[in-house]
């Protein structure tokens, strides 16, 4: 029966006229919030920087300088065109479900799941959360590893955050702040790999229990069939695009004020 309701919106709209249905997708999965988001952790991130890189002595200019590189409605913007390069056809039988009751309480568990994942110690609960469920069978336990199965979350994930790595790395050479060969950065780059997907699974299953928690069975199962569906893996397909975009421009464009405030705080550039 839940498998046949999807299928039923998906014929449905499959008569929607053609129309302005990018804009629509992109306000019904809330890409600006999403947005916002990213622009916390990315500031967040930058805070370690200036700690780790900079001693802390970056200042209001730092503050200055990273508060222009994450630019949400920037950030929003350069996601778009991943999502307006899908068929209007395909996205009009999106917006259908994302427009529905059920997908819009989704997409409001995907923004209350990052946010909460922002602060250490919920994110700290989720890992625990999935650790102590390893090994049984619980019912979310196969769901979150079904929705990641689904999505080929972990390893579009760890390749995105590889080359976010990569652009960081290439802009602190090309800033002047280390002297790095190509072959180096990539060494570099790659040795974070084993590590990193470790990480992303622990944080993504973490993140997904807090997701499907407050989702009965009949609310999981619709989800994991929508999923499933073509249009679902060309928007899965469109985001991973878009905010890899994103996140390699945010990447490089962090190394070279990183460059520029060692370069301004000490005397050349050195060895990595």
């Amino acid at each position: 029966m839940l498998r046949f309701a999807v299928a039923l919106w998906l014929a449905l709209a499959c008569a929607a006229q053609a129309g302005p249905e990018a804009d629509q997708t992109i306000r019904l999965i809330n890409l600006e919030a999403q947005m916002q988001v990213a622009r916390a952790e990315g500031l967040s991130h930058a805070e370690t920087l200036n700690s780790d890189m900079l001693d802390g002595h970056g200042g209001r200019l730092w503050d200055s300088q990273i508060d222009g590189i994450y630019d949400a409605a920037r950030m929003t913007e350069d996601a778009r065109p991943a999502i307006e390069a899908i068929d209007p056809a395909i996205l009009a039988r999106l917006n259908l479900f994302l427009g529905s009751d059920l997908g819009q309480k989704i997409t409001s568990l995907e923004l209350a799941a990052r946010t909460a994942m922002m602060d250490k110690d919920s994110e700290a609960a989720a890992r625990s959360a999935f650790e102590s469920l390893q090994g049984s069978d619980d019912p979310r336990l196969k769901v979150a590893r079904e929705i990641i199965e689904t999505g080929d979350l972990i390893e579009r994930n760890v390749s995105t955050a590889l080359n976010a790595s990569y652009q960081f790395y290439r802009a602190l050479v090309d800033g002047g702040a280390y002297k790095m060969t190509e072959d180096q950065i990539i060494s570099e780059v790659w040795s974070q790999e084993e590590a990193l997907r470790t990480d992303t699974e622990s944080w993504l299953m973490g993140y997904l229990l807090l997701l499907v928690q407050p989702l009965d069975a009949d609310d999981r199962a619709t989800y994991l069939a929508f999923l499933k569906t073509p249009e679902a893996g060309a928007l899965n397909a469109a985001l991973f695009d878009g905010f890899g975009t994103v996140y390699s421009d945010l990447s490089y464009a962090l190394g070279r004020v990183v460059a520029l405030n060692i370069r301004a705080l000490g005397d050349g550039s050195s060895e990595l």
